[in-house]
């Protein structure tokens, strides 16, 4: 028999925690932007400007892959929404969940973000890599549709599975609990 509350918890946390990671990179992005137009216009200077937002695209491409990888530990030992609903993941034998079985466990999600870290990293090299990360940009897209793809099948996972058991948890050993 399934536990449909903690069903509607785990798929309400997920959407909370994409929330989190697509907030991370726009913050960045943002950021990145208006400080490179400021410092555009306030030095007339591109070559500094046209930096300032690729490092900061690229520290919040690695953050929020991070956050994707680890966010079953970042807040108490949870995510950010699984802390909002009140559950937690943990082993199959009950013990906390370390940084490695959480990259495991949501590394199916992170294949979109990697390439844009992948990406990001790229466009730190004048010229060539702008050229090599514009070529990626497709690759990035298919990831970002693999993640969707793989979000949609996890969810089906905890809805059909007797104990909500996702093939990240399966891959990883984990459960999630409350």
């Amino acid at each position: 028999m399934t536990d449909r509350d903690l069903q509607q918890k785990r798929i309400i946390a997920g959407l909370i925690d994409i929330g989190v990671a697509i907030a991370i990179s726009l913050a960045f992005m943002v950021v990145g932007l208006v400080l490179g137009a400021g410092i555009g216009a306030a030095t007339d200077s591109s070559g500094v400007a046209g930096y300032v937002p690729r490092i900061l695209g690229f520290l919040g491409a690695a953050i929020s892959l991070g956050y994707i990888l680890g966010r079953d530990i970042v807040a108490g030992d949870r995510s950010i929404g699984k802390k909002i609903q009140d559950i937690r993941v943990v082993t199959t034998t009950g013990a906390p969940v370390t940084f490695n079985e959480s990259a495991r466990r949501n590394g199916i999600f992170a294949i979109g973000s990697a390439l844009g870290f992948l990406s990001a990293t790229l466009q730190l090299i004048p010229c060539l890599g702008d050229a090599v990360a514009c070529m990626l940009m497709p690759l990035t897209m298919l990831g970002m549709v693999i993640a969707v793809g793989a979000a949609i099948y996890e969810m089906l996972q905890i809805t059909q599975h007797p104990e909500g058991i996702r093939f990240g948890d399966k891959t990883a050993g984990t459960r999630v609990v409350r």
